[in-house]
């Protein structure tokens, strides 16, 4: 049986922001990168959580992802901007475009910007529930590298690119959809690797195209599935075409591999857009519809052996508010990698004692 431990989120967030800082990242910036993983781990989406930082640590090492990126504004208007992230790290690139995002739908009521030559960017629903203290519904889309062939392809094409939306409501949770094309992100595949456990069928095919569940043939040279077959390759296109294409931002095979290529930039696009619900009726009218809706989805007949309904976003928040609480369940295999991480930049032993106080 694998082993856990149960690490308080300040705590998990100040040392992985405190070992990026040892790898070069500015404290601000470190912050920034520290709290968009973690909050993927208090909502329980441990794909996209401090598992990635051996990857963002690999790439910062190598100078594929730049540590201090001078991110420049190349073209706006008064509701759009085009944002080129130098290459560094997704989530302070994205931190930057949704701020001015923000700052643009406030005056525009609409606003969009798409950012190239950035990273990836940890779980797309952080970006887009950004916005839902502005009473504004986001959006947030990304490409990556080629995962998926097209129907009857041989071949990966196009990414398994996520979105996401995030809706705000009154009394009840917010609806925060967020998904990957593929019938489950690449994350989940490295987390199931990291656990030592195997993957459902279904979820990808080995480098011969035969199903697998075994993560590292997915991993080593293997594809991920379209959720929904042609409908999730369409949905990727369209992302696609969105973030990379609309940013003038690589396309297909110019954008590196992860994981498999720590010697060229991974260079992906994003693209960010608000809605300032006032720009359409009353805030409080709006949520109150979303309240009514929500309750109707709700109370839907429950089939045999279901207890209760969940809208998109719901068992995240409830995840994340007992993780809050309770401290978040973290792989031991993920806590050997941050105490050698910690260890290798000169931290201090107190931290790392932390790491491993509460074993389950």
């Amino acid at each position: 049986m694998n082993s856990f431990y149960r690490v308080q989120s300040e705590y998990l967030t100040e040392l992985t922001s405190l070992i990026l800082q040892k790898n070069g990242v500015i404290a601000q910036e470190a912050d920034v990168t520290a709290k968009s993983l973690v909050d993927a781990d208090l909502r329980g989406v441990s794909s996209h959580g401090v598992i990635r930082m051996s990857n963002y640590l690999s790439r910062l090492k190598k100078g594929v992802t730049t540590a201090k990126p001078k991110i420049e504004i190349v073209k706006e208007t008064e509701s759009t901007a085009v944002i080129d992230g130098d290459y560094g790290l997704g989530q302070v690139v994205s931190q930057r475009a949704v701020e001015i995002l923000s700052e643009k739908a406030t005056k525009a009521n609409l606003a969009a910007v798409t950012v190239r030559r950035s990273n990836h960017f940890g779980a797309a629903a952080y970006w887009a529930m950004q916005l839902l203290d502005k009473d504004m519904i986001g959006i947030a889309l990304s490409n990556v590298e080629p995962l998926m062939p097209p129907p009857g392809g041989a071949g990966a094409r196009v990414g398994n690119n996520p979105l996401a939306i995030a809706v705000p409501a009154g009394k009840s949770t917010p609806i925060v959809i967020d998904m990957a094309t593929s019938v489950v992100a690449l994350g989940k595949i490295l987390a199931a690797k990291s656990k030592g456990q195997t993957i459902p069928e279904g979820w990808g095919v080995d480098k011969t195209g035969l199903p697998t569940t075994n993560p590292d043939d997915v991993v080593n040279g293997g594809f991920l599935y379209p959720v929904g077959g042609p409908k999730g390759y369409g949905l990727a296109v369209a992302v696609d075409v969105l973030t990379s294409l609309l940013s003038k931002g690589a396309i297909g095979k110019e954008i590196g591999s992860m994981y498999n290529d720590l010697e060229h930039h991974n260079d992906l696009s994003h693209f960010f857009m608000a809605i300032r619900i006032d720009a359409f009726l009353e805030p409080q009218v709006f949520k109150d519809s979303v309240d009514r809706y929500i309750e109707f989805i709700k109370n839907t007949p429950l089939a045999v052996n279901t207890e209760q309904i969940y809208l998109p976003g719901e068992i995240e928040h409830l995840t994340k508010m007992k993780n809050l609480q309770e401290g978040i369940m973290l792989p031991a295999s993920v806590a050997d990698e941050l105490e050698l991480f910690a260890s290798e930049a000169g931290i201090e032993a107190g931290y790392l004692q932390e790491l491993k106080k509460h074993q389950s």
